[in-house]
């Protein structure tokens, strides 16, 4: 049963869809089947050319709290999150991509957490890491800490962004020349502002690795990343960064390999799933096809470490 009209929703769901009648319609039904009932879902169509719109127009006409908005042209993710974000009505904003999956109870566990704890501004989760056949790799394992998970996020990018829900302060929005990096931007300007950023151990979500999103993203992804720490560092010594003269590198960086990359996150996760013995042969397959690292090597040695010791290092460095 929906909710009634007139009720104003605790949480607000921020979807943005191109192009993903492959998995959308599993990734809605992950909303609305959540335990958790007071919400709205915002869904983008980013100008899809497939049979995105018909998907989510089928779940709007079942569910009233499906909210659409038609795109003439494809603008982007951090743009088309901002259009619902200014629409958005609920006490708490909750992301979520197109292709991933809520477990039930998120929702109610998230906000629960953010009621209990005011202090915190943003919240994410642990999730399993899921193949494109939905086939589970591993898991990426967080925990909750908001004064170690600020200090991690000043060097590298430590939540999960479609596990994040925040409150809807109504002036959070997405820097829309951060291509591939506008979530990391994001934490930073939180963390700037003397916000609270945390996880949860809880496995709320399924996180889907995909050729398809990552060749979206992935472009020039690492440069405006660094440009996200450059500019945190601007503002910590100026008070202001140079955003407004960000300009996009000369010439399009070379997109990354998407199997080495996987291949990466496979290992990742496969490690922090305590798979140790798959976790060190796609190692020497790594070592095989791209030589040695020293950040693989760490992880096979790790690999024979007693799990306990493994998630103190984890917690703690």
């Amino acid at each position: 049963m929906v909710q009634n009209k007139s009720r104003k929703p605790k949480i607000s769901v921020v979807m943005p869809v191109y192009n993903a009648e492959k998995y959308l319609d599993e990734s809605i039904k992950s909303i609305l089947n959540q335990t958790f009932k007071e919400f709205e879902l915002i869904i983008i169509n980013d100008a899809s050319t497939d049979s995105s719109l018909k998907i989510i127009k089928k779940f709007q006409k079942k569910d009233k709290r499906v909210k659409l908005i038609k795109n003439k042209k494809n603008l982007g993710p951090a743009k088309a999150r901002n259009k619902a974000l200014k629409l958005a009505k609920g006490k708490y904003i909750a992301i979520l991509d197109s292709d991933d999956i809520c477990f039930p109870d998120r929702f109610k566990i998230q906000c629960d957490y953010l009621e209990d704890n005011p202090h915190i501004f943003l919240v994410g989760s642990s999730a399993i890491v899921i193949d494109e056949k939905g086939e589970k790799i591993g898991i990426f394992k967080k925990y909750d800490n908001y004064k170690k998970i600020k200090k991690k996020l000043t060097k590298t990018n430590c939540m999960i962004h479609p596990s994040i829900m925040f409150k809807n302060a109504g002036d959070i929005f997405y820097r829309k020349k951060f291509q591939g990096s506008e979530d990391y931007d994001l934490y930073l300007r939180l963390l700037t502002s003397e916000k609270n950023l945390t996880n949860l151990q809880d496995i709320l979500l399924k996180y889907r690795i995909s050729e398809n999103s990552f060749v979206s993203t992935m472009p020039n992804q690492m440069f405006y990343f660094n440009k996200a720490k450059e500019f945190y560092s601007q503002r910590l010594q100026h008070g202001k960064d140079d955003y407004e003269n960000l300009s996009p590198p000369l010439k399009d960086l070379k997109i990354p390999d998407f199997d080495k990359s996987n291949l990466n996150t496979k290992i990742l996760s496969e490690f922090q799933d305590n798979q140790m013995k798959q976790t060190r042969k796609d190692i020497k397959k790594y070592f095989k096809e791209y030589g040695f690292e020293k950040r693989m090597a760490l992880y096979y040695i790790l690999s024979f470490f007693p799990s306990k010791v493994i998630y103190f290092l984890q917690r703690n460095f």
